[in-house]
């Protein structure tokens, strides 16, 4: 993101803030999200009102030790570009108009001059809606009532979080070579551990990727650039499904928690996320995601990888089916499990013994 709003502050001029206390909240395009004190010490002076969208390093607010500890004046952070009117024309030094990179992208498709939009940021910025409402005052109202009573087609802008799912999945398609592998497992033993620890199939199967992941460093693994980096965490993306769009919370070190922390870890994210006040350290550095649509009656589907990781894991839905057991037929629960890995990093005999460990871990009395 290049900027965002800052919709609520948690404190008051002349409040005590402790290090790590919740301190203003700041809409993105993930989610709203809880913002902490990076210090303890006395708010002395909020620069930037509620409701306020703002580009990202903007200087926000003053703490100081005591109450009466002289503070500077408040300064443009370093770096940040001098405030122009709005609508500005490029300058004849060949300044250009301020505006975020998302907005001159928007205007290029939406065939807006940049320069003819007026900004209704901080300094006159220009944000993707004032592009948006820019191309929509340019065609004429009486057209835009006959092509809608024609077509009776609805246009609406894209929400920010649709807006960055759009980004990640073309970026993910475009630039990381991904294969399937797929394989049914039988649920007997995973749905008696779920019943005894009162929790969800997405719990045990959590549990199971986490776990495995442990023995298979590749699957833990993201591409960057010239090298592979691998890491020790094994945090675990959740997908979940919002109205505005698709959303992935984080587990962190799930490979070494129980089943009932799971749970509750899950559920607390899950409410987070779909009240859109998840903290902000509730997304990113998962090592695989896993999206499970079982619940939507869909019996087995291909996700697509959510980068930089390297892997997801698809989850159809627990049904039962006739198998055989020992040379004989037998009902058993099955569920059908598709591992989508970047080719980039790991390769298919690296999957497959990978998702042989997730189906024993589940398969495992």
């Amino acid at each position: 993101m290049d900027e965002g709003r800052l919709i609520a502050w948690h404190k008051k001029e002349g409040d005590h803030v402790a290090k790590g206390e919740v301190l203003f909240e700041v809409e993105t395009d993930k989610a709203n999200m809880e913002i902490e004190s990076p210090a303890s010490g006395i708010l002395r002076r909020i620069l930037v009102a509620a409701g306020t969208s703002v580009p990202v390093t903007t200087l926000v607010a003053l703490l100081s030790d005591t109450a009466d500890e002289p503070i500077a004046e408040a300064a443009p952070p370093a770096g940040a570009p001098p405030a122009s009117p709005a609508g500005s024309a490029p300058s004849s030094d060949g300044e250009r108009v301020r505006s975020s990179p998302a907005a001159r992208k928007r205007a290029q498709e939406l065939g807006v001059d940049i320069n003819a939009v007026r900004g209704t940021g901080p300094g006159g910025r220009i944000g993707i809606a004032d592009v948006e409402a820019a191309a929509a005052a340019k065609a004429p109202a009486s057209a835009l009532a006959a092509a809608g009573a024609a077509t009776r087609e609805k246009r609406e802008p894209l929400s920010k979080m649709r807006r960055a799912v759009a980004d990640a999945m073309t970026r993910s398609f475009r630039e990381a070579p991904q294969f399937s592998i797929s394989r049914d497992v039988d649920m007997t033993n995973a749905n008696t551990r779920r019943k005894a620890a009162g929790v969800s199939y997405t719990d045990v199967i959590v549990a199971a990727a986490a776990t495995a992941l442990r023995a298979h460093p590749r699957l833990r693994s993201r591409f960057d650039g010239d090298a592979i980096v691998t890491s020790d965490a094994i945090h675990v993306g959740i997908a979940v499904a919002l109205e505005a769009g698709l959303i992935v919370p984080v587990i962190r070190d799930a490979d070494a928690k129980a089943l009932g922390a799971l749970r509750d870890e899950r559920e607390a994210l899950e409410a987070a996320v779909g009240t859109g006040h998840a903290r902000a350290d509730a997304f990113g550095g998962a090592a695989i995601t896993i999206s499970n649509l079982g619940t939507f009656g869909v019996d087995r589907f291909t996700a697509i990888v959510n980068p930089p990781e390297a892997s997801i894991l698809a989850v159809g839905r627990v049904a039962d089916r006739v198998v055989v057991v020992n040379g004989a037929a037998a009902v058993r629960p099955v569920c059908s499990l598709t591992l989508t890995v970047d080719h980039r990093v790991a390769d298919g005999a690296d999957a497959a013994r990978y998702l042989a460990d997730v189906a024993k871990e589940l398969e495992a009395a």
